[in-house]
């Protein structure tokens, strides 16, 4: 059996960097790893292929997953390197540790359970065309998404998201002339200003999530903020001498299940602003969707013991991330995130650690032991 941190770097060198987020080369060395298994390719659109591998068949079925596309990067983050404990590379945090991880847990003499494993594209641009396919066609009792938590945190709550145009509107008129505190821009940039701080500041009544975990066992942790607004792109103006009549900010706004409707666009509210709501994302985790708490409660039980065989405490994490559990929730059916912690995701000098890679696999291999009392 390969080791996991050997898997690692062979992934790395692989390029499934987003864009183009070509993982065909990724599955054909999943394909010649699990040989003996039997496995299914799924591809919606060409070169983002996917593949699942059938462990074992039986009653219930548990699903490991992870995605294999990462984020952009240099040329050099495609070679792998290891510095005081830490495997660096491009994709070695998010998510390649946890497929090797998930890889290694999997190479068991003997399961009692159906055990599938799923590894996917275009997680990175929203899973569509990965774990969102797959599962309309592929399905499991439950599924363990592998994303870069930490060995003691399982992630079980997301935000809304609300993507909103906020248009502004001032009064055009040349630089020399015209006072520019009256164009738009500058009331854009007031706004901007306002918002960023006053969302990091809405917070909410939790403590019915918090109840529910600390009775699990659980502590419970909220990751960043509890609301938080991204004033992501700002279009307008005409030209550089006049001062901007309309300028268009295109906005990331994300919020806790805890905070309502009503308290976010109480907050977005401005006079002479007008909005456009442009997508909405509900939230996804216990307690918020269509999954029932009691098939919540059996696999966070499952989970939480396994991460307790490790000597550590388990911990429930609310994050403003948005991943591929909700591909699985809206069927009815329990996800949550659990992987081998790192650092610096998404940038030059992402790694993960070592010891995170071996850790993570032994709770897999205890869930996937545990599994069948779900």
């Amino acid at each position: 059996m390969k080791d996991p941190v050997e898997i690692v770097r062979d992934m790395i060198k692989i390029d499934t960097r987003n864009p183009p987020g070509i993982t065909t080369e990724a599955v054909e060395y999943l394909s010649e790893l699990f040989s003996s298994y039997n496995t299914r390719v799924y591809t919606k659109e060409e070169g983002k292929d996917n593949i699942v591998i059938e462990i074992s068949r039986g009653d219930p079925t548990l699903m490991l997953a992870s995605h294999l596309d990462t984020v952009p990067g240099g040329d050099e983050l495609l070679n792998p390197v290891i510095v005081d404990g830490k495997l660096y590379g491009r994709g070695s945090c998010d998510a390649k540790g946890c497929i090797a991880a998930i890889a290694c847990a999997a190479m068991v003499d003997s399961v009692d359970i159906g055990l599938k494993l799923a590894f996917t594209a275009d997680e990175e641009i929203g899973g569509v065309n990965g774990l969102g396919y797959v599962f309309e066609r592929d399905r499991a009792d439950a599924v363990l998404i592998g994303e870069p938590t930490g060995s003691s945190m399982i992630g079980v709550l997301q935000a809304a998201v609300l993507a909103i145009d906020i248009e502004f509107r001032g009064e055009a008129g040349h630089t020399a002339s015209q006072d520019s505190k009256e164009g738009a821009i500058y009331r854009a940039s007031r706004y901007i200003l306002e918002k960023v701080e006053s969302f990091r500041s809405l917070k909410g009544d939790f403590s019915r999530y918090k109840q529910f975990f600390n009775g699990l066992g659980m502590d419970f942790e909220i990751k960043s903020w509890q609301a938080v607004f991204n004033p992501a792109m700002i279009r307008g103006g005409i030209k550089r001498n006049v001062v901007a009549p309309k300028c268009t900010v295109c906005s990331d706004v994300r919020f806790a299940p805890w905070i309502s409707m009503e308290d976010v666009r109480n907050e977005l509210y401005d006079e002479n602003v007008d909005y456009r709501v442009e997508g909405f994302l509900q939230p996804y985790g216990v307690m918020s969707d269509s999954v029932r708490v009691e098939d919540d409660t059996k696999f966070l039980k499952i989970i939480g013991s396994a991460v307790e065989s490790e000597g550590l405490k388990p911990k429930a994490v609310f994050s403003l991330g948005v991943g591929d559990t909700r591909h699985v929730r809206k069927h009815g059916i329990p996800a949550f995130y659990l992987g081998p912690g790192g650092g610096n995701m998404h940038g030059d000098d992402e790694f993960v650690y070592i010891n995170e890679l071996r850790k993570v696999c032994s709770i897999y291999k205890k869930i996937i032991s545990m599994f069948r009392t779900f």
